[in-house]
């Protein structure tokens, strides 16, 4: 059964983030050698770390933009892509809406990684523009597509996150 906990064991997040599979597609040219990279620790940035029953599929991070509008990097082991994956997508979207403030995910994928965004577009998330020459690898400067994905509007908001806002002027 796939499950998805929030995790601070920085040295997990580490190992599945310098995976050979996973790290030169998040890297960019400034980004330190995968032995030398090192997670943000941050109680600001959510680590979700998806298991199916004791194997480890990868995580999700999260890092919020402001209080409602949430960026997601996906980091899914090569033994996790294909089905799983858009199961553990699926489900980490239902873990978002329900254990966090967030009312929009989005993500930054560069162009040239076709499989990262049609897993993103599989996984429910619109393109709503283009990030140009934002991402910069192997000396080349590359646009990014700009996808998001809104909380469905019936469900109710997150107890932490329920905020009244004035209309008045």
């Amino acid at each position: 059964m796939i499950h998805i906990e929030r995790s601070t064991d920085y040295d997990l997040v580490r190992a599945i983030l310098t995976q050979p599979s996973i790290y030169p597609q998040i890297a960019d040219d400034l980004s330190p050698a995968a032995a030398d990279y090192r997670p943000l620790e941050s109680d600001a940035i959510w680590y979700a770390v998806v298991w199916d029953d004791n194997e480890l599929l990868g995580l999700w991070m999260l890092v919020p933009q402001n209080g409602i509008c949430w960026e997601i990097h996906t980091a899914l082991l090569p033994h996790a892509r294909g089905p799983r994956a858009y199961k553990a997508a699926a489900l980490m979207q239902q873990w978002v809406w329900q254990n966090t403030p967030c009312r929009r995910l989005i993500t930054n994928v560069p162009v040239d990684n076709r499989p990262a965004y049609l897993f993103a577009v599989a996984a429910g998330m619109e393109f709503y523009g283009r990030n140009e020459a934002s991402f910069l690898k192997n000396g080349n400067l590359i646009d990014q597509a700009c996808l998001g994905l809104s909380r469905p509007a019936d469900l109710p908001l997150f107890d932490a996150a329920q905020v009244e806002i004035s209309t008045a002027r």
